[in-house]
């Protein structure tokens, strides 16, 4: 298994409704960092159509077995020998379910695992949980670079989630993201959080710019190692991260400093809450 990993995260402005522009810019930064030649390329929550109503997104909704950004991130995949986090688009179910849906795609261009983002945000403005159904299951996706655990955007908050990919083996987790102003601190303190309690590489791929009415999103992408210190990271416009992570890292700290094992967890039973 490797333990050196090389990540590109791919931080971008998507234009709202434009599927077509939006997977062609994608194509494009990944061909123009292709000689970085990295191990897992990231992309942003809803890359592909960008933060709009809930009909259109509706109406842009596809199956993730199939439909064009499933054939682009195959495709894209296989030519360049990546695995790529498709941040997450909508997908459509076989029972008529609209779901937002993160996908793993290997070097060889195959769905090796997806996720259905499990915590709707409804608030300011926005009512994902109207079109929306939410997911149940949490997961995590065992690759030739290691287990990754899956994440979207507003599931950030809940820590619960994070210890639950943690304990399923996560050694890296992601979170790609349409987070928006003002709530950088929150962005940043939750990200570094979520490393540090947990022991892992967390990544967070977010979209940049105004996008819808008057939302705009924040980005700042960011790589935090499991002390939480940052990697990488980007500012407020369009940008790739780059940054190689040692997964020797991860096991090491776990080895040396366990705050996850059950002789600590075990002190909790004798405490009254």
């Amino acid at each position: 298994m490797t333990k050196k990993v090389r990540v590109l995260g791919i931080q971008i402005t998507p234009e709202i409704g434009n599927k077509e522009a939006n997977l062609n810019k994608v194509e494009n930064f990944i061909e123009q960092n292709s000689w970085f030649k990295p191990d897992l390329v990231i992309l942003p929550e809803v890359f592909n159509c960008g933060i709009g109503q809930g009909k259109l997104l509706q109406k842009l909704a596809e199956p993730v077995s199939g439909g064009p950004t499933t054939e682009l991130m195959s495709f894209l995949s296989a030519k360049y020998k990546t695995n790529i986090l498709a941040g997450s688009y909508i997908e459509e179910d076989s029972d008529g379910k609209f779901r937002n849906t993160s996908a793993i795609f290997d070097r060889s261009g195959n769905i090796v695992g997806k996720y259905h983002k499990i915590h709707m945000f409804s608030y300011y403005g926005s009512q994902e949980g109207d079109f929306i159904t939410p997911g149940n299951s949490s997961v995590v996706v065992d690759t030739d670079i290691g287990k990754i655990g899956l994440s979207v955007c507003y599931d950030l908050r809940f820590p619960e989630l994070y210890r639950a990919l943690t304990y399923s083996g996560a050694e890296i987790i992601v979170c790609p993201a349409a987070w928006p102003y003002p709530r950088l601190e929150h962005w940043i303190t939750l990200n570094k959080a979520r490393a540090i309690e947990n022991q892992v590489y967390f990544i967070s791929v977010n979209q940049v710019g105004k996008t819808n009415g008057a939302r705009v999103n924040l980005g700042h992408s960011m790589i935090i190692n499991p002390w939480g210190d940052t990697v990488a990271s980007t500012g407020s416009e369009e940008a790739v991260m780059m940054a190689e992570i040692d997964l020797d890292m991860v096991r090491k700290l776990r080895e040396e400093f366990p705050v996850l094992n059950d002789r600590n967890l075990n002190a909790y039973e004798s405490l009254d809450f």
